[in-house]
């Protein structure tokens, strides 16, 4: 058993991953460490210039009241939903069907009725009105039907009942669909043949700020409670705190530990701990900055040399990919957003 580098305790009981190498979250310290296997050998590593949460966050700091309240905070999110993965399953099948996927699909009426609106929106609709769902899937397609119902699916996850934050929220899960659409157009580009994990790793990317936006907006008191009175510091706490937070969640959820790396590292792709994962990472860091340039930040439209992003240099991006990757974005986006509700 890999023990915590920071404070030595081990995983939970439960814990029974075989990865050869991935990013782990401490429970009992709340650091991020990484453990490999090699044969019989399990060791767990300290990141690279990873400092110790608890120097950042000490006992008796904000930070560290959020982070003691995770667990609690865990259990009042609504679960990952269980067709997100079925999707994805599915899709690896090399003998999955159109009527495999209509199949399950119909196990939802929300998002079949999704799919039916997105086949007949003037960006995919053809000469006819399309009115069986069947013939919607052979429309979109099976990537962009996976990508819709990953859309709908965790639309959940970012809804508030408080009215002061209904704006950043929505704001919030418009640029997740954004970067996740982006993510998934330039795993196509690159031809990354993981195009579908992209998607679900860009539309979670920042599920740690919804996380500490919940527990801003729930019922606890102290410093906590403060932070509903100072945006400025609440937002200098959700971009603070949001990737560590992210990659708890992942494991909370028990995600392929892919999901983790990418929620912790997409705005320092290199310390994802695999180089397998590093494409990931750069794909949804960069897909991140393309999603603010066209309007769907948290701040809405930002000025960022893309070509001159370390994801763009390290991914070979050029002119020429750069604007096949932005043609029809914003239709295409709207289309989906505009279908899913």
């Amino acid at each position: 058993m890999a023990n915590c580098p920071f404070c030595n305790t081990p995983p939970p009981a439960a814990y029974t991953s075989t990865e050869r190498c991935e990013l782990f979250a401490c429970g009992a310290c709340f650091n991020p460490y990484i453990i490999r296997r090699d044969g019989n050998s399990t060791a767990g590593e300290i990141p690279e210039n990873t400092q110790d949460i608890r120097l950042i966050a000490p006992e008796g700091s904000l930070g560290h009241a959020i982070l003691s309240i995770l667990p609690q905070a865990f259990d009042k999110l609504p679960v990952m939903p269980e067709i997100s993965m079925k999707i994805l399953q599915m899709l690896r099948d090399p003998e999955m069907s159109m009527t495999d996927l209509a199949t399950l699909i119909r196990q939802d009426p929300v998002v079949a009725l999704t799919i039916m609106k997105l086949a007949n929106s003037p960006v995919y609709g053809g000469l006819q009105e399309i009115k069986d769902l069947n013939a919607a899937c052979a429309r979109l397609g099976s990537k962009t039907i996976a990508n819709t119902v990953q859309v709908v699916a965790n639309s959940n996850l970012f809804i508030t009942g408080d009215k002061r934050l209904k704006n950043v929220m929505r704001a919030l899960w418009r640029h997740s669909v954004a970067t996740a659409h982006c993510a998934f157009e330039v795993a196509k580009l690159l031809a990354e043949p993981r195009a579908e994990s992209l998607f679900l790793g860009g539309l979670l990317h920042d599920i740690g700020k919804v996380v500490l936006l919940d527990i801003v907006t729930g019922s606890y008191s102290g410093a906590i409670a403060s932070l509903r009175m100072t945006p400025e510091l609440l937002d200098e706490v959700v971009q603070s705190f949001h990737p560590l937070v992210g990659l708890h969640l992942a494991q909370h959820w028990d995600l392929p530990p892919e999901f983790g790396a990418i929620a912790y590292a997409h705005h320092e792709p290199e310390r994802a701990p695999r180089e397998d994962w590093l494409p990931l990472a750069h794909i949804v860091s960069m897909a991140n900055a393309v999603a603010k340039v066209e309007g769907y930040g948290m701040r809405g439209k930002e000025d960022i040399l893309l070509l001159s992003h370390p994801s763009a240099r390290y991914l070979n991006f050029n002119d020429m990919k750069l604007a096949t990757l932005r043609v029809d974005i914003s239709e295409k986006l709207e289309a989906l957003l505009d279908a899913s509700g």
